[in-house]
């Protein structure tokens, strides 16, 4: 499986938390619009951590569960 890594670093400015947040959050929506052409239907993307997203097709179990608590969540289940 391929695994590419990127990176966006931003230097000699002082942020917020929230500043970075929306940074963060705006630099990984343009990261998933660029690949939406690339990546299956099915690729989700997931915030792993500060400032760290990942976008890729989950397990099946992981679909599965999502589903299902979707469904709960929308009273279809």
């Amino acid at each position: 499986m391929a695994k590419y890594e990127f990176r966006f670093i931003v230097s000699d400015v002082k942020l917020t938390t929230a500043q970075e947040a929306k940074i963060g959050q705006a630099v990984a929506q343009a990261g998933a619009l660029a690949l939406a052409e690339v990546t299956p239907p099915n690729a989700v993307s997931v915030a792993v951590g500060k400032n760290i997203w990942w976008r890729g097709i989950p397990p099946d179990v992981l679909q599965k569960e999502l589903q299902q608590f979707a469904a709960k969540a929308t009273g279809a289940g």
